[in-house]
């Protein structure tokens, strides 16, 4: 827990356990209702005085912190949450570009924005239209990508001027508090953003929530824990707080007849098993026509053989483990379940203790609980097409719209189901979870209410709104 820039040390903890090692890496604080009052009053009485000129700098200085020093939080990431190294990298690249972006867009914030509600060159009565900070946002973030998540909170928020308070995972909190803490040395002021932790999770939102001081609620998480939270922002009396809420995904990897199919196998294996399959915009269904099904499966099958997995901390490898036993448990019953409703297991489904094998099952239905829910894991689950028509039919049969993507050499078919998908971002001839930091991001049905994230929208989100005529 880190309130008024500096880390909370005492009081009752609780502990952070890396997944195969299982041993402890670190005990952080269990906030209790006073730590959490404490901060959110703090955090409610911030005012930024600094110039976006300087939360600027401060931005772009953090990116250089952590550019230098790559390797020391990649291996937090490692230490809480067990994926691989190379993963861990991949995310701590992602933080730098998030954090330099954000600089050049904090550069930005204060421009006027009158002009764009202007039609005619004739502005009487003089109308001005004024963005500024809110008083406070809460984020709440996920255990995966628990560094990246937290910057696409904490750096939108820095940008706007807006005080932020952060509750990371259980899971995995101390990816976010690193980051804070070099955001700090960097020159952050103290309370613009601060971390409350706690070992319950629902139990430390909902006392969160007992405070009517938060403008906008944040959440990034599963489709369940959303509508817990939303639940609680009615049972609170937050009726009309806003709520932007990225939820979970069931996306579709559509592989087509005429497709480049080398280039389908390398975005499959990108898609499926990157981060262990622990994204929610992580490939759930891989479906491919059947003409081409077989050729795919064994090119598949080769690659897939060579994938490295195991000690997360071994550079080696390219799979670690999931965020903990339980989880891992969880998406092997799912895969037995599929090879007895009729699934071909064409390799892996070999779990020891939180760490499962990359695994390509054949032959999936529809109705096979590995893809009528999100199944985050590292599976290959692949759905045998009649033709592209029917690809679009089984990519359509789920209400999570958060991203999908197809592999062809047509344009005009990329383009039809690019437009018949109604998912928050789509890609043609690349993976579903690519993202630039940037642009819109976010879903549709149990994927989201339609609210975007990305650096520009976050900022923007994080501001409000007011309009004076100058009669």
């Amino acid at each position: 827990m880190i309130v008024a820039g500096k880390k909370i040390t005492s009081g009752k903890k609780f502990s952070i356990t890396n997944p195969y090692t299982k041993k402890t890496v670190a005990r952080i604080i269990n906030a209790n209702k006073k730590l959490i009052k404490s901060a959110l009053d703090k955090s409610f009485k911030f005012k930024c005085t600094i110039s976006s000129k300087k939360r600027a700098s401060i931005l772009s200085n953090t990116a250089l912190s952590i550019k230098n020093s790559k390797l020391k939080y990649a291996s937090v990431i490692v230490s809480e949450l067990g994926v691989s190294f190379k993963d861990a990298l991949y995310e701590v690249e992602r933080v730098i570009e998030c954090a330099n972006i954000s600089a050049q867009v904090c550069r930005m914030i204060d421009r006027d924005i009158t002009s764009k509600f202007l039609l005619k060159n004739n502005n009487k009565p003089k109308l001005k239209v004024i963005s500024e900070p809110l008083d406070l946002v809460l984020a709440i973030t996920p255990f995966n990508l628990p560094m990246i998540l937290a910057a696409h909170k904490i750096f939108p928020a820095i940008i706007a001027g807006t005080a932020v308070v952060l509750k990371p995972s259980e899971k995995s909190p101390l990816s976010s508090m690193i980051l804070l803490e070099t955001l700090i040395k960097n020159g952050l002021p103290a309370n613009m953003v601060n971390i409350i932790t706690g070992k319950n999770g629902k139990k430390t939102v909902s006392e969160i929530f007992s405070k009517s001081t938060i403008d906008l609620v944040s959440f990034t998480g599963s489709l369940s824990v959303g509508k817990h939270i939303e639940k609680m922002l009615i049972d609170k009396k937050h009726f009309l707080k806003k709520f932007i809420p990225e939820l979970g995904g069931c996306s579709s990897l559509i592989i087509c007849n005429d497709c480049n199919l080398q280039k389908a196998v390398d975005i499959t294996l990108d898609g499926c098993f990157k981060y262990s399959g622990q994204r929610c915009t992580s490939v759930r269904r891989v479906i491919v026509e059947k003409k081409i099904a077989d050729k795919f499966i064994k090119l598949l099958l080769s690659k897939v053989k060579n994938i490295k997995f195991g000690n997360p901390f071994d550079k080696k490898n390219d799979l670690g483990t999931l965020v903990n036993s339980f989880e891992a448990k969880s998406v092997q019953k799912k895969i037995n379940l599929s090879i007895k409703k009729g699934a071909k297991l064409v390799y892996g489904n070999i779990r020891k203790n939180s760490l499962l094998s990359p695994t390509i099952l054949d032959r999936v239905k529809l109705n096979m609980n590995i893809v009528s829910s999100e199944t985050f894991g590292p599976v290959c689950p692949i759905i045998r097409s009649n033709n592209l028509k029917d690809s679009i039919r089984i990519a359509s049969s789920t209400n999570f719209k958060i991203a999908g993507s197809i592999i062809t050499n047509n344009k005009k078919n990329a383009l039809k189901v690019a437009n018949e998908l109604k998912v928050g971002q789509f890609s043609i001839n690349g993976p579903p979870g690519y993202r630039t930091e940037l642009a819109p991001f976010g879903g549709f049905g149990d994927s989201g209410n339609g609210e975007k994230e990305g650096v520009i929208l976050s900022a923007e989100n994080m501001r409000r709104i007011r309009v004076v005529y100058d009669h």
